[in-house]
């Protein structure tokens, strides 16, 4: 090394022993890992039981949370007509803002008649209700997660991502479909879901599994997953 080099690094490490001095030390900053959350949005234990919260029903009856084994949950029977249960007033407009899952739990029972199975998972809409939905789309469950009659709660995890060249989001449990839109996709089809999922107008769920309306379901721990760099 030559006279010119030595002299250089020497003053690089007194200028660096004198920063660290006149601080009284030199800290380092550890990145923090990621951390995967589900931050908890609703799980109706702040609501009074026999209530019904922001929840709507169309064609459907018995609608209220209650209280089974020290837990709130929201409750609700089909009725006859094309029956839902919906909320255009609690869950935010733009879902890609709140992570990239929403996950929930569900319990289903059927009914005499009734499929002993159900692939409804949720929909989202994009006007008032889902009877005149606007743009309208739903996820649909795969058969490996369909939710089964008399099962204790399960718990379904939609994927919260924009849509890109002609197909819509999926994971393992199901994929998003458009309402009246056979796939594959158009170019404006695949905008007007991305347009949807950062603007819904609200959230519901169809309860008709058969033509006896005698399906009852259970709702429970909504929440929005956050999603960490290699943890898709």
């Amino acid at each position: 090394m030559n006279k010119n080099n030595l002299l250089i690094l020497s003053f690089i490490f007194v200028m660096f022993t004198n920063s660290c001095s006149k601080k009284g030390s030199c800290d380092y900053k550890a990145i923090e890992p990621c951390v995967v959350e589900c931050n908890m949005f609703e799980n109706f234990e702040d609501d009074t039981v026999g209530t019904t919260g922001n929840w709507k029903v169309r064609y459907a009856s018995g609608l209220n949370i209650q209280q089974t084994g020290g837990n709130n949950e929201l409750y609700v029977e089909d009725d006859s007509g094309a029956s839902w249960l919906y909320n255009s007033t609690d869950f935010p407009n733009n879902l890609i803002d709140q992570g990239c899952k929403l996950k929930y739990d569900v319990k289903y029972l059927a009914g005499s008649s009734n499929s002993a199975t159900t692939d409804n998972s949720i929909y989202i809409y994009s006007a008032a209700n889902p009877m005149f939905p606007g743009t309208m789309a739903y996820f649909q469950l795969n058969t490996s997660h369909l939710v089964n009659s008399g099962d204790p709660y399960v718990n379904i995890t939609v994927p919260l991502e924009l849509a890109t060249g002609t197909t819509l989001p999926s994971n393992a449990f199901g994929s998003w479909k458009l309402s009246g839109v056979t796939p594959p996709y158009s170019t404006t089809d695949i905008t007007n879901f991305n347009n949807l999922i950062q603007n819904i107008g609200g959230i519901a769920f169809f309860l008709d599994e058969g033509s006896n309306p005698a399906e009852k379901w259970w709702f429970d721990n909504f929440c929005f997953e956050n999603c960490c760099p290699n943890n898709p």
